[in-house]
């Protein structure tokens, strides 16, 4: 049966009225076993979700409104297949978005991707996705007390996805260039006097140019995290990734920056910053494809001597039984210095990951299989 059938018998079963002129139900299935470690005795094994491609569910559908209109929408659950438990509630928060397009681009409103995201998964060899994740994209989620960052420093809600968003995309016909810019409304109440919150709140954009084997995009955001009375935290992400194709090779870079801009009245502030670099390959081999990749990044905190960095390599495997099927390997290793604690560990495999230490280093590896639908 089409999967376009299917998907219709589960939303009319659901009592959903549905007009549209093409609905899909789509979805991955990812597994895989994961073990990650730290030199300092710790270890943790888990089946993950995410090694490959993270597991989803959902549907996607078109309008054709006629004159060159469409109208869609995207709903998508993420999926734990590890153990069945989070997809039950069917809840969207992967994407879940409405739009209008045509010769003019799309307008998309909802919960959705962030420009400043792309940049590190696409031109990322692993997807950030398993332990191979690069240490570009691990920093928005660094927290805690590394090296002396402040608790939550760097830690972004609104890093791979934002809520209440409006979008807008160019259209495809550009020559190559294409961009967005997204705005995430912080929904809280104002009024005429006293402060007024903008907790919450995201703007960003992207513009780039594809052409042939060439890739290159650069992208701008700011998410205001925490705001008060007397303090403002803003978490500011600048990124430039580009990907060259030579057939039997296909390289990958990034420089990114991500920045705590910290204002408390009455104090001095305290900022935090990180600057990140990716380099990465992968080589077609018959029916597999080669996947490696290195990234650095370092921290300037204010009021730390000696700036916290790491380093992480990794290496990879994926093996295509067919278009839809996957087996793969991850290996990866990462070193830490000057009060720095990062770990293999993804996020998104475990209820609780694996606590790094300063200084440790820490390896990890994804042995897995992955099936898309």
């Amino acid at each position: 049966m089409k999967k376009s059938l299917v998907a219709l018998a589960v939303l009319a079963a659901a009592g959903v009225a549905s007009a549209q002129s093409s609905v899909t139900l789509f979805g991955i299935v990812d597994a895989s076993v994961s073990h990650y470690s730290v030199k300092d005795g710790q270890s943790q094994t888990v089946l993950g979700n995410g090694g490959y491609n993270s597991s989803r569910l959902g549907f996607r559908g078109t309008e054709d409104l006629g004159g060159g209109l469409a109208a869609g929408f995207w709903l998508e659950a993420p999926l734990s297949n590890d153990d069945g438990s989070q997809v039950r509630a069917f809840n969207f928060t992967r994407r879940s978005t409405v739009s209008l397009s045509g010769g003019f681009g799309e307008i998309r409103l909802g919960r959705d991707y962030t420009p400043t995201f792309w940049n590190d998964t696409v031109f990322d060899p692993f997807g950030t996705n398993g332990a191979g994740t690069n240490l570009i994209s691990t920093i928005h989620n660094a927290g805690g007390l590394i090296g002396g960052l402040p608790a939550g420093a760097l830690t972004d809600g609104n890093y791979v996805r934002a809520s209440n968003t409006i979008g807008y995309f160019l259209p495809p016909n550009l020559g190559g260039f294409y961009g967005q810019v997204q705005l995430g409304l912080d929904e809280q109440v104002h009024n005429d006097v006293g402060f007024n919150s903008k907790a919450g709140r995201y703007a960003g954009g992207r513009i780039g140019y594809a052409n042939g084997p060439l890739d290159v995009a650069l992208a701008y955001a700011q998410s205001k995290t925490f705001n008060s009375a007397t303090t403002s935290v803003d978490v500011n992400t600048l990124n430039l990734g580009a990907s060259y194709d030579f057939g039997v090779v296909k390289l990958f870079a990034e420089a990114s920056q991500v920045k705590n801009d910290v204002q408390q009245a009455g104090l001095a502030d305290t900022d935090a910053k990180a600057n990140g670099f990716l380099f990465g390959a992968t080589a077609p081999i018959g029916a597999g494809l080669i996947r490696a990749s290195y990234s650095i990044v370092k921290l300037d905190v204010d009021g730390v001597s000696a700036d916290p960095k790491a380093q992480k390599f990794a290496l990879g495997y994926v093996h295509n039984l067919s278009k839809r099927t996957a087996l793969y390997a991850t290996l990866a290793h990462v070193s830490n210095k000057n009060g720095a604690n990062f770990t293999t560990y993804p996020g998104g495999n475990a209820v609780t990951g694996i606590a790094g230490t300063a200084n440790k280093s820490s390896n990890g590896y994804d042995f897995g299989i992955r099936h898309s639908f």
